[in-house]
């Protein structure tokens, strides 16, 4: 059968080794790549019909598989970080294609041959830090977007230096060599560009009108393997058009669209390409020039992650990020793949060597999922050998702090939370990582202190042991679960509430203790829904009711630890409908001992009362007999003027860190 029997056992193999990794809780990138190992040519065993045909194969699955990854990535999304993106990547890939050249030639190796190694090994691979991250929990962090970003403007940069060297080994080192190729990419870039804005969405408008899913996924793959065709025709890169293709796509209106059609051809293309991959993997050559090819990864494994590691501090990346980079983007890039057959097609590798660096890029792409997961503890130990943290603080009171909200992390989402705490006098205290934002807050006014959230000195400061509550803003896993470890030591007690995002970050905050965790993507698609629903004029209790059904099934343990809980929640949905006035009746309120027929709230005012909360109980069902106490807490509705006349009356606002809280822990008035 061919080639059709080829895929069979691809794919077949793909699953085994899927299956393999997930039982071991592994990224599925390594149980392809070992599978493509097993059925290589050179175990023995069942394999393809030749290496040529494997060389086909892969060179088709990184197309496609670099086509549907510039279809996930959008350019847009470089802007928070294009200083460390554009910049940093190049000064990166400069860097680590010099030294790497120099670390060949000291090896022996002829010039050209070190050069095209030297930009194979400058990209880390997309596709593993993607996968290996989405396994990890870690997509959405600041590192996982620096990392995705850099890596893609290196396989950006990688197609050039190809092309070059192309060049080079034709006409040799001249000026028009390097200025040929270099104007060829520009142009063609420039073109895509131009095609991306007037020509493409022209074309996907009129595939789309015919509504067919099937017609849409044609256009999209054809459009990724005719740009990849032309780019070939042209003597640049089949997957370098392809990967373009998918980039100037991903910025129109389509992009979305064409992603989530392709998503499950895009993991078919990811598994194609690493089973391949593994399969040109010789594991005797492997152990016949073991010590060579361990020398020659570990020193490109080092100096690139060095270099990357050092490009992040340099742009003002702190914390956990340059070691994140440093382990994290270990993977040589799926590209290196090609730039190594074209240096082997040229002539300027020899087979010896080709074998040398194909082993090296299959290693270190089985080598970066499993030394990502060294990061936490690799910066717990940096951390313990660190010195003390520098401490500034800004409108702490000289009494120092009691009873006070911690908001590790700050941020524009902590900074939120201090307003909001600030207008109802909670005292409070930002902790505050980077500069600028402490900078920033301290012109606002906020209660700040500048330093790492996850250090023990700093906790310290914040008086961590008096605090009544920990909020934890911080979008990482790896640091908020330092910040929790942190404060565990020293407050046991101390109820934290943290921002999780997917089930694989919930499960482990709450093997941490992490008492309350806050999805921000479903608060957000809530509040959009509750929107939407009063904009199709349905009815706002309706609206309540439905989105409060929602939210017990995120947060059904919340409920079942605190029946109160359900029935306040309730509460404060009926409040958003109408004036709802919160009074605490201390020791001494004219309205304590009296039952509620004989106070003046109705007769005088005009209110209703709808609820009592005593003693961490919600009271509903009320009658004119009902006997207030001193110590509750009773909510009255009526209008804005019947409510600010009541409380004028018989109460006031308590600014004390110790006032009496709500069941839903916010003050209330006292009277």
């Amino acid at each position: 059968m061919g080639i059709a029997t080829d895929l069979i056992v691809v794919v077949i193999a793909g699953l085994l080794g899927g299956l393999v990794a997930r039982r071991l809780n592994q990224p599925l990138i390594l149980g392809y790549i070992v599978a493509g190992i097993a059925i290589g040519p050179f175990t023995g065993g069942i394999t393809l019909s030749g290496v040529e045909e494997i060389e086909q194969l892969a060179e088709i699955g990184v197309a496609l598989l670099l086509f549907s990854l510039g279809l996930e990535f959008s350019l847009k999304s470089l802007k928070p970080i294009r200083a460390v993106a554009l910049g940093g990547t190049t000064l990166q890939v400069a860097a680590t294609a010099l030294v790497t050249f120099a670390l060949c030639r000291f090896l022996g190796w002829p010039s050209l041959a070190a050069l095209w190694f030297a930009a194979a090994v400058v990209s880390s691979s997309t596709a593993v830090i993607l996968k290996t991250l989405s396994s990890r929990g870690q997509m959405g962090t600041l590192s996982s977007r620096v990392m995705l970003g850099m890596s893609i403007v290196q396989d950006i940069m990688v197609i050039p230096l190809m092309v070059v060297l192309i060049n080079l080994n034709h006409a040799g080192f001249s000026a028009s060599a390097i200025a040929v190729p270099l104007v060829k990419v520009t142009l063609f870039v420039a073109a895509m560009l131009f095609a991306g804005a007037r020509v493409i969405p022209l074309l996907m408008r009129f595939v789309a009108r015919w509504e067919s899913r099937e017609l849409f996924l044609l256009a999209v793959t054809a459009m990724g393997l005719g740009v990849g065709l032309f780019t070939y025709a042209l003597d640049l890169s089949f997957a370098f058009g392809a990967f373009i293709a998918g980039l100037v796509l991903s910025e129109s209106d389509y992009g979305k669209a064409a992603l989530n059609d392709l998503i499950p051809v895009r993991d078919l293309f990811g598994l194609l390409f690493f089973v391949t991959i593994g399969m040109l993997l010789d594991p005797a050559f492997l152990f016949a020039h073991l010590g060579e090819i361990l020398l020659l990864l570990g020193a490109v494994v080092t100096v690139k992650g060095l270099i990357l590691a050092g490009t992040g501090r340099l742009f003002g990346y702190r914390n956990v990020i340059p070691l994140a980079m440093f382990f994290g983007m270990i993977p040589i890039s799926e590209i290196a793949f090609i730039v190594l057959q074209h240096g082997l097609d040229s002539g300027a590798m020899d087979l010896n060597l080709y074998a040398l660096a194909l082993s090296v890029v299959v290693l270190s792409m089985l080598l970066g999922p499993l030394a990502t997961a060294l990061t936490a503890p690799v910066y717990r130990f940096i951390r313990s050998l660190s010195g003390p943290a520098t401490i500034r603080t800004v409108n702490i009171p000289k009494t120092g702090l009691h009873d006070h909200v911690v908001i590790a992390g700050g941020g524009s989402f902590g900074r939120l939370l201090a307003f909001v705490f600030r207008s109802l006098d909670v005292p409070y205290l930002i902790i505050e990582p980077h500069h600028a934002t402490f900078e920033a807050g301290q012109k606002e006014g906020l209660n700040l202190l500048y330093g790492d959230p996850g250090q023990d000195v700093i906790l310290e400061a914040a008086e961590i042991e008096r605090s009544r509550l920990l909020i934890i803003t911080l979008r990482g896993t790896l640091e908020t679960l330092d910040v929790v470890r942190a404060a565990r030591k020293r407050n046991g007690e101390l109820p934290i509430m943290a921002r999780g995002e997917g089930r694989e970050e919930r499960r482990l905050l709450e093997e941490h203790d992490v008492t309350r965790i806050v999805e921000p993507d479903l608060e957000a698609g809530l509040e959009m829904g509750r929107q939407a629903l009063l904009e199709l004029g349905f009815p706002a209790t309706t609206v309540q009711r439905e989105l409060d059904a929602l939210r017990r099934v995120t947060y059904n343990t919340l409920y079942d630890s605190h029946p109160e809980y359900e029935a306040l929640a309730h509460l404060r949905s009926a409040a958003c409908l109408m004036n709802m006035e919160w009074i605490y009746l201390k020791e001494g309120n004219p309205l304590a001992g009296k039952k509620l027929a004989e106070t003046p709230i109705r007769s005088d005012f005009g209110l209703s009362v709808v609820a009592v909360g005593r003693q961490g109980n919600l009271l509903a069902d009320l009658n004119g007999d009902f006997l207030l106490l001193p110590g509750d807490y009773i909510a009255v509705v009526g209008t804005a003027e019947q409510n600010e006349r009541f409380v004028e009356a018989y109460g006031k606002v308590k600014n004390s860190a110790a006032e009496p809280r709500q069941a839903n822990g916010s003050p209330s008035r006292e009277g």
